[in-house]
């Protein structure tokens, strides 16, 4: 190697070094858009749909003892219609399902809208697609259902999100802010955080 070459080599490296420095104490503007933010995010358990049916005498008796149970069930989890609306206009609109490959996992929300600042009335609805009945409706409604069926279902009950779900109210949306919409389990409903953390992208 020729002196040359070495001096270029050091040369590259302070340029480098410099560079560095100088990118990590740089002021960087995350978010250059004076604009608020409106996110939904919120994660829930679906429901499931499902069709049960009393078991025969003849059923019950091909089938060992730990696995008898009086009602059988088959179904599949709820998908969900999401509707946002800003000032009674539609702004975002999509179907979420669960996770998973049959779908039967829990289900996950995240949107973003940005959105002027100022007031503005906000409609999120989150509605259940499917007609059929609920599988705890229908163990609850079943009357061979056992007792630690239905205790089962009662838990269930409280893990799934609602059929519906709600929420319209007038909010201030303050430049560079979020107002975060999310899923309240404990009030089972749509709940609005003015002035949310805002994540980095």
């Amino acid at each position: 190697m020729t002196r040359l070459d070495r001096a270029l080599g050091a040369a590259l490296a302070v340029a480098a070094m410099a560079g560095l420095v100088w990118a990590s104490s740089a002021p960087m503007t995350a978010h250059g858009s004076p604009d608020a933010l409106l996110r939904l995010a919120w994660s829930a358990r679906p429901e499931r749909i499902e069709t049960c049916r009393q078991q025969s005498d003849e059923e019950l008796a091909r089938l060992p003892q730990h696995m008898r149970q009086a009602v059988v069930c088959e179904g599949t989890t709820a998908a969900y219609r999401l509707e946002v609306r800003y000032n009674g206009a539609i702004i975002g609109e999509r179907v979420v399902r669960g996770g998973g490959l049959r779908q039967d996992r829990r289900l996950y929300v995240f949107e973003e809208f940005s959105l002027p600042a100022g007031e503005a009335v906000i409609a999120v609805r989150f509605e259940r697609l499917d007609s059929g009945t609920p599988a705890v409706a229908a163990i609850e409604n079943h009357p061979e259902a056992t007792r630690p069926e239905r205790e089962a279902n009662q838990q269930q009950r409280g893990e799934a999100v609602p059929p519906r779900s709600s929420i319209e109210q007038r909010l201030r949306f303050s430049t560079r802010k979020v107002v975060l919409v999310t899923y309240d389990p404990e009030r089972r409903a749509l709940v609005a955080v003015q002035d949310a953390p805002r994540a980095a992208r």
